[in-house]
């Protein structure tokens, strides 16, 4: 690998480092705010919250889907802007690449996997490499609650496969 290559990827991946585990709060914006939620993609046609297939939910924590749709948008909304305030959108979009997966291509990848909340759990939690490409993927600055939070936002997305070249 070419020096001027390897020294680009250093500086990635120190520069991710450190705007995904930011401790000073700096990175934070108020949970309450809403900045547009792909609401109708987040749902399956039938209007309720979907499962992952083997009887246990993927939506949000606080989800009760007794309450409707009006409901179902607050906790989406809450949970992308816990998302926001993480710094998740600094490394990724909900339908497009930047320099980890789509949102998206998380939710098609891991949509019939009985084991997709406690492996994206984990993998939010404390890193990972390797699973989509050389980027890794540092450990977060999130408490579990949280981290459960995100992974069933990410979840919850309209699974979209992802292109053949990725």
């Amino acid at each position: 690998m070419k020096p001027v290559v390897r020294f680009l990827m250093l500086v990635g991946v120190i520069s991710l480092a450190t705007a995904c585990a930011r401790k000073d709060g700096s990175a934070t914006a108020q949970v309450g705010s809403s900045t547009g939620s792909p609401v109708a993609d987040s749902r399956q046609s039938s209007g309720t919250a979907r499962t992952d297939g083997h009887g246990g939910s993927v939506a949000p924590p606080g989800l009760d889907e007794r309450k409707g749709d009006k409901h179902l948008v607050e906790v989406l909304t809450t949970a992308r802007s816990l998302a926001e305030a993480k710094g998740c959108f600094s490394c990724h979009q909900v339908d497009t690449k930047v320099l980890g997966p789509a949102f998206a291509w998380v939710a098609y990848r891991y949509q019939r996997d009985p084991k997709a909340v406690a492996t994206l759990k984990y993998a939010i939690e404390h890193g990972v490499s390797g699973v989509w490409g050389s980027m890794p993927m540092p450990a977060q600055s999130v408490t579990p609650v949280e981290a459960e939070e995100l992974v069933s936002w990410v979840l919850a997305q309209r699974p979209v496969a992802p292109p053949k070249s990725n």
